[in-house]
């Protein structure tokens, strides 16, 4: 028996995060997601709703996910 969830890729260091998000922050639209650091795949933007209440910004957060089912890596940050 197969989970997606046990075989979540992996988190992207913070450096390689940070580089990732720069490039999506660069083109947020459909079409401008950027390559996964670790596989160069195309990566799938989800844009979520914050589980919890925040105090400012934006209640919306952004998880990018590597299209690689071999790879999964991902990463979120704070829109």
């Amino acid at each position: 028996m197969s989970n997606k969830d046990e075989t979540a890729g992996k988190l992207l260091g913070p450096d390689r995060a940070a580089a990732v998000e720069a490039t999506d922050r660069s083109k947020p639209i459909p079409g401008g997601e950027p390559p996964c650091p670790e596989c160069d795949s195309a990566m799938t933007r989800h844009v979520e709703k914050h589980p919890a209440p925040r105090g400012g910004g934006s209640p919306f957060r952004v998880r990018l996910v590597c299209s690689s089912e071999d790879c999964g890596a991902w990463t979120v940050y704070d829109w």
